[in-house]
Protein backbone atom coordinates (compact mmCIF):
# COMPACT_ATOMS: atom_id res chain seq x y z
CA UNK A 1 0.00 0.00 0.00
CA UNK A 2 1.44 3.36 -0.95
CA UNK A 3 2.09 5.88 1.77
CA UNK A 4 -0.73 8.41 2.21
CA UNK A 5 0.24 11.59 0.40
CA UNK A 6 -1.84 14.11 -1.51
CA UNK A 7 -0.87 14.59 -5.13
CA UNK A 8 0.62 17.82 -6.32
CA UNK A 9 -1.44 20.37 -8.26
CA UNK A 10 -0.49 18.66 -11.51
CA UNK A 11 -1.96 15.39 -10.28
CA UNK A 12 -5.13 17.10 -9.13
CA UNK A 13 -5.53 18.61 -12.58
CA UNK A 14 -5.23 15.15 -14.07
CA UNK A 15 -7.89 13.78 -11.76
CA UNK A 16 -5.78 10.75 -10.80
CA UNK A 17 -7.15 9.40 -7.53
CA UNK A 18 -5.05 7.58 -4.98
CA UNK A 19 -7.18 4.48 -5.49
CA UNK A 20 -6.47 4.57 -9.22
CA UNK A 21 -2.74 4.70 -8.57
CA UNK A 22 -3.03 1.64 -6.35
CA UNK A 23 -4.63 -0.39 -9.13
CA UNK A 24 -2.43 -2.85 -11.07
CA UNK A 25 -0.98 -1.53 -14.32
CA UNK A 26 -0.47 -3.35 -17.60
CA UNK A 27 3.11 -2.45 -18.52
CA UNK A 28 4.78 -3.12 -21.85
CA UNK A 29 8.14 -3.55 -20.14
CA UNK A 30 9.54 -3.34 -16.63
CA UNK A 31 12.66 -4.16 -14.63
CA UNK A 32 12.51 -3.86 -10.84
CA UNK A 33 15.21 -3.97 -8.15
CA UNK A 34 14.19 -3.76 -4.48
CA UNK A 35 10.77 -2.46 -5.62
CA UNK A 36 7.57 -3.56 -3.90
CA UNK A 37 5.18 -1.89 -6.35
CA UNK A 38 5.21 0.59 -9.22
CA UNK A 39 2.29 2.13 -11.13
CA UNK A 40 2.23 4.18 -14.35
CA UNK A 41 -0.91 5.80 -15.77
CA UNK A 42 -2.18 8.34 -18.28
CA UNK A 43 -5.82 9.37 -17.91
CA UNK A 44 -6.24 11.26 -21.19
CA UNK A 45 -5.82 10.35 -24.86
CA UNK A 46 -3.55 12.87 -26.63
CA UNK A 47 -4.72 14.16 -30.02
CA UNK A 48 -2.50 15.11 -32.94
CA UNK A 49 -4.22 16.99 -35.77
CA UNK A 50 -2.93 16.52 -39.35
CA UNK A 51 -4.23 18.39 -42.41
CA UNK A 52 -3.30 19.38 -45.94
CA UNK A 53 -1.40 22.68 -45.93
CA UNK A 54 -1.04 23.07 -49.72
CA UNK A 55 -2.81 26.12 -51.16
CA UNK A 56 -3.81 24.75 -54.60
CA UNK A 57 -5.84 21.70 -53.39
CA UNK A 58 -4.38 19.41 -56.09
CA UNK A 59 -3.86 15.74 -55.25
CA UNK A 60 -0.31 15.72 -56.61
CA UNK A 61 0.53 18.76 -54.44
CA UNK A 62 -0.77 17.45 -51.10
CA UNK A 63 1.46 18.62 -48.24
CA UNK A 64 0.40 17.10 -44.92
CA UNK A 65 1.48 18.79 -41.70
CA UNK A 66 0.87 18.62 -37.95
CA UNK A 67 -1.22 21.49 -36.62
CA UNK A 68 -0.08 23.33 -33.52
CA UNK A 69 3.33 23.23 -31.88
CA UNK A 70 2.75 20.97 -28.85
CA UNK A 71 0.73 17.93 -27.78
CA UNK A 72 -0.65 17.59 -24.23
CA UNK A 73 0.35 14.27 -22.63
CA UNK A 74 -0.61 13.39 -19.05
CA UNK A 75 1.65 11.08 -17.06
CA UNK A 76 1.24 9.99 -13.44
CA UNK A 77 2.44 7.21 -11.23
CA UNK A 78 3.81 5.96 -7.95
CA UNK A 79 6.59 3.77 -6.58
CA UNK A 80 7.08 1.91 -3.31
CA UNK A 81 10.43 0.37 -2.35
CA UNK A 82 10.76 -2.72 -0.16
CA UNK A 83 11.35 -0.73 3.02
CA UNK A 84 12.59 -2.82 5.97
CA UNK A 85 13.35 -6.40 4.92
CA UNK A 86 14.96 -7.72 8.11
CA UNK A 87 15.66 -6.36 11.61
CA UNK A 88 17.03 -7.45 14.96
CA UNK A 89 18.34 -5.72 18.09
CA UNK A 90 21.62 -4.77 16.42
CA UNK A 91 20.93 -3.91 12.80
CA UNK A 92 18.30 -3.37 10.16
CA UNK A 93 18.34 -4.18 6.44
CA UNK A 94 16.12 -2.65 3.77
CA UNK A 95 15.76 -0.43 0.71
CA UNK A 96 14.58 3.18 0.49
CA UNK A 97 13.65 5.54 -2.34
CA UNK A 98 16.71 7.63 -3.17
CA UNK A 99 15.70 9.17 -6.53
CA UNK A 100 13.30 8.93 -9.45
CA UNK A 101 11.74 10.59 -12.49
CA UNK A 102 8.82 10.10 -14.87
CA UNK A 103 7.69 11.42 -18.22
CA UNK A 104 7.66 10.62 -21.95
CA UNK A 105 9.97 8.14 -23.71
CA UNK A 106 10.59 4.42 -24.04
CA UNK A 107 14.26 3.66 -23.40
CA UNK A 108 14.98 7.10 -21.92
CA UNK A 109 13.02 10.17 -20.85
CA UNK A 110 12.70 12.81 -23.56
CA UNK A 111 10.63 15.02 -21.24
CA UNK A 112 10.63 14.41 -17.50
CA UNK A 113 9.80 15.57 -14.01
CA UNK A 114 12.14 14.41 -11.25
CA UNK A 115 11.23 13.20 -7.78
CA UNK A 116 13.07 14.73 -4.78
CA UNK A 117 16.37 13.00 -3.98
CA UNK A 118 16.61 11.53 -0.48
CA UNK A 119 19.09 9.93 1.92
CA UNK A 120 16.36 9.17 4.49
CA UNK A 121 16.06 5.40 4.88
CA UNK A 122 12.47 5.83 6.08
CA UNK A 123 11.51 7.44 2.74
CA UNK A 124 10.23 4.42 0.80
CA UNK A 125 7.51 5.74 -1.55
CA UNK A 126 6.40 8.70 -3.65
CA UNK A 127 3.81 9.62 -6.27
CA UNK A 128 3.31 12.49 -8.68
CA UNK A 129 1.73 13.47 -12.00
CA UNK A 130 2.09 16.14 -14.66
CA UNK A 131 0.65 17.26 -17.98
CA UNK A 132 3.59 17.59 -20.39
CA UNK A 133 3.38 19.88 -23.41
CA UNK A 134 5.33 17.73 -25.87
CA UNK A 135 6.80 19.73 -28.80
CA UNK A 136 5.84 18.12 -32.10
CA UNK A 137 9.51 18.25 -33.13
CA UNK A 138 10.29 15.63 -30.46
CA UNK A 139 7.96 13.02 -31.96
CA UNK A 140 10.80 11.90 -34.26
CA UNK A 141 13.13 11.28 -31.29
CA UNK A 142 14.13 7.56 -31.27
CA UNK A 143 12.78 7.23 -27.72
CA UNK A 144 9.30 8.20 -29.05
CA UNK A 145 9.52 7.39 -32.78
CA UNK A 146 6.05 8.51 -33.86
CA UNK A 147 5.40 9.96 -37.33
CA UNK A 148 1.73 11.02 -37.62
CA UNK A 149 2.13 12.41 -41.17
CA UNK A 150 3.62 9.12 -42.42
CA UNK A 151 0.79 7.15 -40.84
CA UNK A 152 -1.85 9.28 -42.59
CA UNK A 153 0.03 8.99 -45.88
CA UNK A 154 0.26 5.21 -45.52
CA UNK A 155 -3.47 4.94 -44.76
CA UNK A 156 -4.32 7.10 -47.79
CA UNK A 157 -2.03 5.08 -50.05
CA UNK A 158 -3.68 1.82 -48.94
CA UNK A 159 -7.23 3.15 -49.34
CA UNK A 160 -9.24 2.03 -52.42
CA UNK A 161 -9.50 5.68 -53.50
CA UNK A 162 -6.71 7.95 -52.26
CA UNK A 163 -8.49 11.13 -53.39
CA UNK A 164 -11.70 10.31 -51.55
CA UNK A 165 -9.77 9.29 -48.43
CA UNK A 166 -7.92 12.61 -48.27
CA UNK A 167 -11.12 14.57 -48.80
CA UNK A 168 -12.74 13.08 -45.68
CA UNK A 169 -12.03 13.23 -41.94
CA UNK A 170 -10.38 10.19 -40.35
CA UNK A 171 -9.04 9.07 -36.97
CA UNK A 172 -5.99 6.79 -36.84
CA UNK A 173 -5.02 5.22 -33.51
CA UNK A 174 -1.33 5.04 -32.67
CA UNK A 175 0.65 4.83 -29.42
CA UNK A 176 3.17 6.88 -27.49
CA UNK A 177 5.53 5.57 -24.77
CA UNK A 178 5.55 6.88 -21.19
CA UNK A 179 8.04 5.87 -18.51
CA UNK A 180 8.61 5.85 -14.74
CA UNK A 181 12.06 5.18 -13.30
CA UNK A 182 13.27 5.06 -9.70
CA UNK A 183 16.22 3.89 -7.63
CA UNK A 184 15.54 1.89 -4.48
CA UNK A 185 18.86 1.84 -2.63
CA UNK A 186 19.72 -1.06 -0.25
CA UNK A 187 21.07 -0.08 3.19
CA UNK A 188 22.23 -1.53 6.51
CA UNK A 189 21.54 0.42 9.70
CA UNK A 190 23.73 -0.36 12.74
CA UNK A 191 21.67 0.58 15.78
CA UNK A 192 24.38 0.64 18.45
CA UNK A 193 26.80 2.77 16.40
CA UNK A 194 23.90 4.72 14.88
CA UNK A 195 25.55 4.37 11.49
CA UNK A 196 23.90 3.68 8.14
CA UNK A 197 25.75 2.18 5.20
CA UNK A 198 24.08 2.68 1.84
CA UNK A 199 25.01 0.56 -1.18
CA UNK A 200 26.94 2.83 -3.51
CA UNK A 201 25.66 1.54 -6.85
CA UNK A 202 22.00 0.54 -6.92
CA UNK A 203 20.35 -0.60 -10.16
CA UNK A 204 17.68 1.65 -11.60
CA UNK A 205 14.16 0.24 -11.80
CA UNK A 206 11.74 1.26 -14.53
CA UNK A 207 8.34 0.70 -16.09
CA UNK A 208 7.27 1.70 -19.60
CA UNK A 209 3.80 1.69 -21.08
CA UNK A 210 2.29 2.51 -24.47
CA UNK A 211 -0.66 4.88 -24.22
CA UNK A 212 -3.13 5.40 -27.08
CA UNK A 213 -2.84 8.51 -29.27
CA UNK A 214 -5.48 9.82 -31.67
CA UNK A 215 -4.16 11.07 -34.99
CA UNK A 216 -7.03 13.21 -36.26
CA UNK A 217 -6.84 13.86 -39.99
CA UNK A 218 -8.91 16.84 -41.13
CA UNK A 219 -10.00 16.12 -44.70
CA UNK A 220 -9.68 18.62 -47.55
CA UNK A 221 -13.09 18.60 -49.32
CA UNK A 222 -11.74 20.91 -52.06
CA UNK A 223 -9.08 18.40 -53.11
CA UNK A 224 -9.20 17.46 -56.82
CA UNK A 225 -7.21 15.35 -59.26
CA UNK A 226 -6.98 17.03 -62.67
CA UNK A 227 -4.76 14.26 -64.05
CA UNK A 228 -7.46 11.68 -63.30
CA UNK A 229 -10.09 13.81 -65.00
CA UNK A 230 -8.00 14.01 -68.18
CA UNK A 231 -7.47 10.24 -68.13
CA UNK A 232 -11.19 9.41 -67.98
CA UNK A 233 -12.71 7.67 -70.98
CA UNK A 234 -13.54 9.89 -73.93
CA UNK A 235 -17.07 9.54 -75.47
CA UNK A 236 -17.62 8.33 -79.05
CA UNK A 237 -14.80 5.86 -79.40
CA UNK A 238 -12.53 7.10 -76.61
CA UNK A 239 -10.59 4.79 -74.25
CA UNK A 240 -9.97 4.25 -70.54
CA UNK A 241 -6.38 4.85 -69.41
CA UNK A 242 -4.70 1.71 -68.02
CA UNK A 243 -4.52 1.46 -64.22
CA UNK A 244 -1.09 2.65 -63.03
CA UNK A 245 1.21 0.30 -61.12
CA UNK A 246 1.01 0.76 -57.37
CA UNK A 247 1.91 -1.23 -54.25
CA UNK A 248 -1.16 -0.88 -52.06
CA UNK A 249 0.00 -2.86 -49.03
CA UNK A 250 3.27 -4.06 -47.48
CA UNK A 251 2.96 -5.39 -43.96
CA UNK A 252 4.77 -7.31 -41.25
CA UNK A 253 2.99 -10.44 -39.97
CA UNK A 254 0.79 -10.11 -36.90
CA UNK A 255 3.18 -12.24 -34.84
CA UNK A 256 6.73 -10.87 -34.94
CA UNK A 257 9.69 -13.28 -34.48
CA UNK A 258 10.76 -11.90 -31.09
CA UNK A 259 14.09 -13.14 -29.70
CA UNK A 260 14.85 -14.48 -26.21
CA UNK A 261 18.20 -16.22 -25.88
CA UNK A 262 21.89 -15.89 -26.59
CA UNK A 263 23.20 -12.82 -28.41
CA UNK A 264 24.31 -11.97 -31.03
CA UNK A 265 21.68 -13.82 -33.03
CA UNK A 266 19.93 -13.63 -36.42
CA UNK A 267 16.18 -13.88 -37.02
CA UNK A 268 14.25 -14.22 -40.27
CA UNK A 269 11.41 -11.83 -41.06
CA UNK A 270 8.84 -11.58 -43.85
CA UNK A 271 6.96 -8.71 -45.42
CA UNK A 272 3.69 -9.48 -47.23
CA UNK A 273 2.86 -7.15 -50.12
CA UNK A 274 0.28 -6.71 -52.86
CA UNK A 275 -0.66 -4.08 -55.41
CA UNK A 276 -2.31 -3.19 -58.68
CA UNK A 277 -0.89 -3.42 -62.20
CA UNK A 278 2.52 -4.74 -63.22
CA UNK A 279 5.96 -3.41 -62.38
CA UNK A 280 8.88 -3.58 -59.96
CA UNK A 281 9.44 -2.63 -56.32
CA UNK A 282 12.19 -2.20 -53.77
CA UNK A 283 11.71 -2.81 -50.04
CA UNK A 284 13.60 -1.00 -47.28
CA UNK A 285 13.55 -2.08 -43.62
CA UNK A 286 14.50 0.47 -40.97
CA UNK A 287 14.70 0.77 -37.19
CA UNK A 288 12.94 4.06 -36.73
CA UNK A 289 14.62 6.19 -39.38
CA UNK A 290 17.84 4.13 -39.54
CA UNK A 291 17.98 1.75 -42.58
CA UNK A 292 18.83 -1.87 -41.71
CA UNK A 293 18.14 -3.75 -44.95
CA UNK A 294 17.30 -3.05 -48.58
CA UNK A 295 16.05 -5.55 -51.11
CA UNK A 296 17.08 -5.86 -54.71
CA UNK A 297 14.60 -5.25 -57.53
CA UNK A 298 11.46 -7.39 -57.11
CA UNK A 299 9.13 -8.02 -60.06
CA UNK A 300 5.40 -7.99 -59.32
CA UNK A 301 2.18 -8.61 -61.22
CA UNK A 302 -1.18 -8.07 -59.48
CA UNK A 303 -2.38 -11.35 -61.04
CA UNK A 304 -0.14 -13.07 -58.45
CA UNK A 305 -2.07 -11.43 -55.59
CA UNK A 306 -0.27 -11.36 -52.19
CA UNK A 307 3.45 -12.20 -52.25
CA UNK A 308 6.07 -12.20 -49.48
CA UNK A 309 9.70 -11.15 -49.17
CA UNK A 310 11.99 -12.85 -46.62
CA UNK A 311 15.09 -11.28 -45.06
CA UNK A 312 17.34 -11.68 -42.00
CA UNK A 313 18.15 -9.19 -39.25
CA UNK A 314 20.77 -9.49 -36.53
CA UNK A 315 20.28 -8.38 -32.94
CA UNK A 316 21.54 -4.81 -32.34
CA UNK A 317 25.15 -4.12 -31.42
CA UNK A 318 25.59 -4.11 -27.67
CA UNK A 319 22.39 -6.07 -27.05
CA UNK A 320 24.31 -8.87 -25.32
CA UNK A 321 25.31 -6.49 -22.50
CA UNK A 322 21.78 -5.13 -22.00
CA UNK A 323 19.86 -7.14 -19.41
CA UNK A 324 16.56 -5.39 -20.21
CA UNK A 325 14.14 -6.12 -23.04
CA UNK A 326 15.09 -4.08 -26.10
CA UNK A 327 12.16 -2.74 -28.12
CA UNK A 328 13.05 -2.00 -31.74
CA UNK A 329 10.48 -0.19 -33.87
CA UNK A 330 10.82 -1.82 -37.30
CA UNK A 331 9.39 -0.02 -40.34
CA UNK A 332 8.85 -1.19 -43.91
CA UNK A 333 9.17 1.31 -46.77
CA UNK A 334 8.48 0.72 -50.47
CA UNK A 335 9.22 2.49 -53.75
CA UNK A 336 8.00 1.27 -57.14
CA UNK A 337 8.26 1.58 -60.92
CA UNK A 338 5.62 0.58 -63.47
CA UNK A 339 6.45 -1.81 -66.28
CA UNK A 340 6.27 1.01 -68.85
CA UNK A 341 7.92 3.67 -66.67
CA UNK A 342 11.54 4.78 -67.01
CA UNK A 343 12.12 6.04 -63.48
CA UNK A 344 11.35 4.97 -59.94
CA UNK A 345 8.86 6.78 -57.73
CA UNK A 346 10.27 9.50 -55.48
CA UNK A 347 11.02 8.79 -51.83
CA UNK A 348 10.40 5.47 -50.12
CA UNK A 349 6.88 5.41 -48.64
CA UNK A 350 6.15 4.10 -45.14
CA UNK A 351 3.78 1.12 -45.38
CA UNK A 352 3.79 -0.51 -41.94
CA UNK A 353 5.60 -0.69 -38.61
CA UNK A 354 5.87 -3.23 -35.78
CA UNK A 355 7.85 -3.73 -32.55
CA UNK A 356 10.60 -6.38 -32.39
CA UNK A 357 11.31 -7.46 -28.79
CA UNK A 358 14.79 -8.70 -27.94
CA UNK A 359 15.98 -10.07 -24.59
CA UNK A 360 19.51 -11.45 -24.40
CA UNK A 361 20.10 -14.15 -21.78
CA UNK A 362 23.43 -15.35 -20.34
CA UNK A 363 25.00 -18.30 -22.16
CA UNK A 364 25.78 -21.56 -20.39
CA UNK A 365 29.26 -22.26 -19.08
CA UNK A 366 31.29 -23.40 -22.13
CA UNK A 367 32.96 -26.08 -20.03
CA UNK A 368 29.61 -27.83 -19.71
CA UNK A 369 29.36 -28.05 -23.48
CA UNK A 370 32.60 -29.98 -23.94
CA UNK A 371 35.16 -27.15 -23.90
CA UNK A 372 38.38 -27.38 -21.99
CA UNK A 373 38.18 -26.87 -18.23
CA UNK A 374 38.74 -23.43 -16.85
CA UNK A 375 36.58 -21.60 -19.39
CA UNK A 376 38.76 -22.12 -22.51
CA UNK A 377 37.79 -23.63 -25.85
CA UNK A 378 40.13 -25.37 -28.27
CA UNK A 379 40.34 -24.78 -32.01
CA UNK A 380 40.01 -28.21 -33.65
CA UNK A 381 42.11 -27.16 -36.63
CA UNK A 382 45.31 -26.10 -34.90
CA UNK A 383 44.82 -27.05 -31.26
CA UNK A 384 45.35 -23.48 -30.07
CA UNK A 385 43.51 -22.48 -26.94
CA UNK A 386 41.51 -19.26 -27.08
CA UNK A 387 40.40 -17.59 -23.83
CA UNK A 388 36.64 -17.41 -23.37
CA UNK A 389 36.07 -16.08 -19.85
CA UNK A 390 33.09 -17.54 -18.07
CA UNK A 391 31.14 -14.87 -16.20
CA UNK A 392 28.25 -15.68 -13.84
CA UNK A 393 24.99 -13.84 -14.54
CA UNK A 394 24.47 -10.70 -12.52
CA UNK A 395 21.75 -11.02 -9.92
CA UNK A 396 20.12 -8.48 -7.66
CA UNK A 397 20.37 -9.79 -4.07
CA UNK A 398 19.71 -8.27 -0.70
CA UNK A 399 23.07 -8.01 1.17
CA UNK A 400 23.14 -9.81 4.48
CA UNK A 401 26.33 -8.10 5.60
CA UNK A 402 27.42 -4.43 5.42
CA UNK A 403 28.44 -3.24 1.97
CA UNK A 404 31.22 -0.63 1.66
CA UNK A 405 29.64 2.65 0.71
CA UNK A 406 30.59 5.89 -0.96
CA UNK A 407 28.10 7.91 1.05
CA UNK A 408 27.07 7.78 4.67
CA UNK A 409 24.02 9.18 6.40
CA UNK A 410 24.02 9.78 10.14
Amino acid sequence: MFATKTLAQGATALGIALTALSAPASADDQDWHYVKDMVLVSNTTPEIVVKNTAANHQLNSVDLGIQGSTIAVSVGGAVECLGTTSENAFKRHGAFLSEGAFGIGRTSLVMQKTLPDSNNINHVSDMDAKVFQLPKTLLANPAIDLDPVALVQAAADQAPDRLQYLRQDHVIMASLPIRWESTCSPYTRYKVKKETIIEAYADESFMTKDVPVKIVYKGDPQLTNLNAQVAKSVPNGGYQQAQPFKITSAQFPHEMPDHVGACPATKQFRVFYQGQGKGQLRIRIAAGNTPLHESGIIAYDSKDHTQNYAFDLGTPNGAATNKNTILTNLRVFVRSKGANENSWSGDYKLMDQAVWKIRCTPQMNPALGGAAAGGYSKDGANGNAGPTPVLPPKRATMPSEPVPALKRAQ
